[in-house]
């Protein structure tokens, strides 16, 4: 079996968030009207609104940290320890196109697609007598739009690619026909994942899009209490004098006023004002206005409705209960990813590993082995107390991929059973530190 590991993957976001300036009460759903694009002059249909749609969820990768970080754990754990494949297929997996890239590495681009556009495109290329798949190359996504004209049986034909969707006089569209080995018409064809919902089989519903109000909720808290703080009123007293000015100096102090007395840096100075009419000298103490409750309150909706949008427990994007941390709910954590690794991310990982299935035996592959290895955090090599108890040692041992024949003969009776070897003042229980386990 050949193995292959590639660095973790972090989503890139582009730019930052509201790239259709939306308020909250205006994010929408991409919905297709098909009596509107029977009569489209474009070929294509277009994905969501100005044909954006996938810009917007790039954007919006930032807009929230909790969101961010579920996506990072999603292109992680879609990469895992990368794939594992049998020997018999490590000639292509580890040279797919003419410049030597893996299909290790275009798994890399693939699940840091997958991960917020729930999509991913791959461009098959055959020789020119159409019997051979040479070269697999990697596509932005974002970048292709479905052809609007269906087969018979409602299933799509082809599709446009453009560099910029937003630019089309200086990015014509190009057509690709879609990828079918048992169906080749030109030497290029494309793959585009996305999964087909009930009555759209043009484009995805993105799985987290019921948080998508909360996603620029999280985005607009944070700018609140960021200007909460740089704009707020931070005097600690007021101090009334008085003293004679003319209307421009009263103007020139209020200015120096105000920038002296906003902003975080200027927390609990003291506020002095001149009046012509107070004889004697007073303080005032003054009590700045507390937004935080309002943030904390919005944030505990927030992190609760991502959270519960990604089908995940919020530790796993390393938001943790209150008092506590990571590594005091260790176990909490590893169930959680580990569920989240099996109803989420798996289903993610299975479509890439179809498609390279199809060009392997398109390609005459037999009998080969291929998948992708789970990661390592998902390994819990923890063994539960109650089988050291009651189980046989070699029953619990085989269960972590150990055998009987591991077993050190010195810890064997007569009779080959296991004996306990902190019974025996022989046998150390302590490890070197420079011995090699």
């Amino acid at each position: 079996m050949k193995k292959r590991i590639t660095k973790t993957p972090v989503p890139a976001a582009k730019s930052g968030p509201g790239v259709y300036n939306i308020k909250l009460a205006e994010v929408k759903m991409p919905t297709i009207n098909l009596t509107q694009l029977k009569y489209s002059p474009n070929p294509w249909v277009d994905y969501g609104n100005r044909n954006l749609w996938p810009d917007y969820l790039i954007k919006l990768i930032p807009a929230s940290t909790v969101h961010q970080s579920f996506l990072n754990k999603r292109a992680e754990l879609i990469l895992s320890e990368g794939l594992t494949y049998s020997d018999n297929i490590a000639s292509f997996l580890e040279n797919i196109n003419e410049e030597g890239n893996t299909a290790d590495e275009l798994l890399e681009l693939v699940a840091n697609d997958l991960a917020p556009l729930e999509t991913f495109a791959v461009v098959v290329r055959y020789n020119k007598l159409k019997n051979k798949i040479v070269a697999l190359d990697y596509l932005d996504s974002s970048k292709v739009r479905v052809d609007k004209n269906l087969d018979e049986l409602g299933n799509v034909q082809g599709y446009w690619v453009s560099a910029d969707w937003s630019n089309l006089p200086m990015n014509q569209p190009v057509y690709f026909e879609k990828f079918n080995p048992n169906k080749v018409k030109e030497t290029t064809q494309l793959y585009f994942y996305h999964k087909r919902t009930a009555g759209n089989p043009f484009y995805p519903v993105i799985s987290y899009a019921s948080a998508l109000t909360y996603i620029e909720m999280a985005y607009e808290v944070g700018k609140f209490a960021l200007n909460d703080v740089l704009n707020g009123f931070f005097g600690s007293g007021l101090l009334n004098i008085k003293a004679n000015m003319t209307d421009e100096q009263k103007a020139e102090f209020i200015t120096k006023i105000t920038s002296s007395f906003t902003g975080s840096e200027n927390a609990s100075k003291l506020m002095t004002t001149i009046s012509e009419d107070v004889d004697a000298v007073t303080l005032t103490p003054l009590n700045s206005t507390d937004n935080s409750d309002k943030v904390v309150t919005r944030r505990d909706v927030y992190v609760a409705e991502i959270s519960t949008a990604h089908r995940g427990n919020p530790i796993v994007a390393g938001v943790t209960p209150d008092g506590s941390s990571l590594g005091s709910d260790g176990k909490l954590y590893r169930d959680s990813l580990e569920i989240y690794y099996n109803t989420v991310i798996r289903q993610l990982q299975k479509p890439f590993i179809t498609f390279l299935s199809r060009v392997l035996n398109f390609n005459g592959f037999a009998d080969f082995e291929l998948d992708i290895t789970s990661s390592a955090m998902m390994t819990n090599t923890e063994v539960p107390v109650w089988k050291m108890d009651f189980l046989k040692p070699e029953v619990w041992l085989s269960e972590q991929g150990y055998t009987p024949e591991d077993i050190l003969d010195s810890l064997k009776d007569g009779n080959g059973d296991i004996e306990d070897p902190e019974e025996d003042e022989n046998v150390p229980t302590d490890t070197p530190e420079d011995t090699e386990i």
